[in-house]
């Protein structure tokens, strides 16, 4: 039997911002037990790859850059793997699934979208470019998608990151631009998403218990539980005017219950000042989730 509580409008779309990271994961992880990779595969860092903030140097293996890409929310970790798995792979296999979430744009192919760097795919107009394209068939989405990827990795990080703080606190901003290249879904479908997602289900045992075990890395839980779980994974999101939280926890009954909130244009505009509501909106959360689990 499924019981829900909810605020505000739980089918509209938002961005996702880093809370799509286990997505990536789960792919790679899947293609570990395909033989496809292995955990102890290197992959490597470059100019091409690397997106904003820190980023893991030189090459590092597969089990590593997926547990900082958990973590850490490591943007380049990520783009690494997202670029080895398949961006179009992923994106399909997404939409065939959960129709009303996209992933289409590796972390730096969105933030360089946004900074206006990408002229060279999208013309001089990037709203305007990306506006049609959203309106369009998802075939031609991924078809923006893959030139903004591809563009993006010439593109080199510090300039992205110098560029993009502009952007933010200048009079370019929309926050319409962010639905149109970042991963978005509805707060509805994310929850039964993650649900699926943070069980693991599909992946083989070892496997399953890597992946279980790094999502209990992830940001964020309660510092002194007052829930009593038996598993508690999390991934957290945030970007300019941006705080996303989702995860899955498993109760001693063995009913799991899933959450994702997602605040878009926020009063509070930098990240780093978002992420100062992360501790009280977990606190929150973990309030609905005592409820939901002792409801009849």
């Amino acid at each position: 039997m499924q019981r829900s509580l909810s605020l505000g409008d739980v089918d509209a779309v938002f961005p996702l911002a880093s809370s799509f990271k286990p997505l990536v994961v789960r792919g790679i992880f899947r293609d570990v037990d395909a033989g496809r990779l292995k955990l102890t595969t290197k992959l490597a860092t470059t100019e091409a790859n690397r997106s904003i903030e820190r980023y893991p140097k030189g090459s590092n293996d597969v089990r590593e850059l997926a547990r900082r890409t958990i973590a850490l929310s490591d943007n380049t970790a990520s783009d690494i793997l997202h670029l080895a798995y398949g961006p179009d792979r992923l994106a399909r296999e997404v939409r065939a699934k959960w129709p009303c979430t996209a992933v289409l744009n590796t972390t730096k192919a969105w933030w360089a979208a946004q900074a206006g760097l990408l002229g060279t795919a999208l013309g001089p107009d990037t709203l305007g470019a990306l506006r049609a394209a959203a309106s369009g068939p998802f075939d031609e989405r991924l078809r923006t998608a893959a030139r903004l990827i591809t563009a993006s990795q010439r593109v080199p990080a510090p300039v992205l990151e110098r560029t993009l703080d502009d952007y933010f606190h200048g009079p370019a901003y929309t926050s319409e631009l962010d639905l149109y290249v970042q991963p978005t879904s509805t707060a509805r479908e994310f929850a039964h998403l993650s649900l699926q997602v943070y069980s693991g289900s599909g992946l083989k045992a070892a496997t399953r218990a890597v992946f279980r075990g790094m999502m209990q890395t992830g940001c964020c839980r309660p510092k002194t539980p007052r829930l009593t779980t038996t598993y508690w994974g999390a991934k957290a999101g945030s970007g300019w005017r941006i705080l996303t939280l989702s995860g899955v926890v498993d109760l001693p009954d063995g009913r799991s219950l899933a959450y994702t909130y997602l605040n878009d244009q926020s009063a509070v505009t930098d990240a780093e000042d978002m992420e100062l509501q992360i501790r009280p909106v977990v606190t929150w959360i973990e309030t609905q989730l005592i409820t939901l689990a002792g409801a009849p």
